[in-house]
């Protein structure tokens, strides 16, 4: 259903839409109203959105509001979700664009490890069998809304390798709360992004477990290996629940790190915003710079408050990651006492060999994003300092 003239008035039309797409009505607690009526009015006065893109950010809004559906109806459906504990998860975390995606992927081929596919985040449920997948609605929905976004960008598929049927980052399913910085990072929103600065982030995260709870809840023997650079800026949250977790992080040269992350969220800007994209680059820079120095200075808070728990970290570089995948892997499993069996080793060597996260050349600069070398360094100078990225 085509998007309304204006989203501010669309808060009945937008709910209908979203169950009529799977056919529930339960929205279940109210804990996002508040995000969702700030998002739709922010999308009438901020982003200049193309045609095309303005589909793509309607369909967006309902695809997360029918994840509410999809979250309320299975925990109803299936209580054992109650039960399923969440044992040593792995969690991937850092800055983004240090390779958390590609370690993400390797890991993940290791069939002792479960996570999160992209559909499921779109339709959080039990993960069915997945010979059952191909068929699925949430399925093929998911399939479509990737192909419309590669559509519109093909940049993005390079900056950021996503498939339905793969592992994703489970920040996507703190969407469902309309707080969270999804938003900001596909189009330009500064009212909403305003106000979500203000939040904190602990409702989505206890919200996202539960969401984890109910999706592994089938599996309760495989582990969990799960992926979210933003979880660097959450640890303290992860230890309140989870006190177990075991965390990588993955380091890179924040002169790299940050004009990278700019210019991927620059692609995603431009596919729903196309020329006007422009109009907001030299802001985009310095907002990245500045969102992800915090979190990473709260992760190191987080990780120096862990006295008794410094083993269940291990730290990944770039470089290591990129020049020997393979060794980087057989570390992380000796580090945190895992085994790789051989059927694990000979798909992670497959995943390697075919390199899908690593098609295709990713360009970008600092001045064009408003960044300097010395605004990097300054702001974050403690990251750097304390992890050895200045040798």
């Amino acid at each position: 259903m085509k998007a309304p003239e204006r989203f501010s008035q669309s808060w009945d039309y937008l709910h209908d839409v979203a169950s009529k797409r799977c056919g529930f009505t339960d929205f279940g607690e109210d804990d996002y109203s508040t995000g969702l009526h700030v998002l739709l009015e922010s999308l009438d006065v901020d982003p200049q959105f193309t045609p095309t893109g303005r589909e793509m950010a309607w369909d967006t809004i309902v695809t997360y509001l029918t994840a509410r559906l999809y979250a309320a109806e299975g925990w109803k459906r299936y209580p054992e979700w109650r039960d399923y504990k969440l044992k040593k998860p792995i969690i991937i975390c850092g800055h983004p664009r240090t390779g958390t995606t590609v370690l993400h992927k390797l890991m993940s081929a290791d069939p002792q490890f479960q996570g999160i596919q992209n559909w499921l985040t779109k339709a959080p449920q039990p993960r069915p069998p997945q010979e059952e997948w191909a068929e699925h609605p949430a399925f093929k929905r998911a399939v479509q809304w990737l192909a419309n976004q590669h559509s519109a960008s093909p940049d993005i598929a390079t900056a950021h390798h996503v498939v339905a049927d793969e592992v994703d980052e489970e920040n996507e399913l703190q969407g469902g709360t309309f707080s969270s910085n999804i938003f900001a990072s596909i189009w330009y929103c500064a009212g909403y992004d305003a106000w979500w600065a203000t939040r904190s982030e602990r409702p989505d995260v206890m919200r996202e477990f539960k969401l984890l709870k109910l999706i592994g809840c089938h599996e309760p023997d495989r582990r969990y290996v799960l992926k979210n650079p933003a979880s660097i800026g959450q640890l303290d949250y992860w230890f309140e629940e989870v006190p177990d977790v075991c965390v990588i992080q993955t380091h890179r040269d924040p002169l790299k790190a940050v004009p990278s992350i700019a210019s991927t969220i620059h692609f995603y800007k431009r596919a729903h915003e196309g020329e006007a994209a422009e109009r907001t680059r030299k802001i985009l820079g310095p907002r990245e710079l500045e969102k992800w120095a915090a979190m990473v200075d709260r992760g190191l808070v987080t990780r120096a408050a862990q006295t008794g728990r410094k083993k269940q970290f291990f730290d990944v570089y770039h470089t290591d990651l990129h020049a020997n995948p393979m060794k980087v892997i057989g570390e992380i499993y000796d580090h945190f006492g895992l085994h790789l069996s051989a059927e694990a080793e000979a798909a992670i060597a497959a995943r390697i060999e075919d390199n899908p996260e690593g098609h295709g050349k990713h360009h970008y600069d600092l001045e064009s994003f408003g960044l300097t070398r010395a605004m990097i360094l300054e702001r974050h100078s403690r990251y750097i300092q304390t992890h050895g990225l200045d040798r």
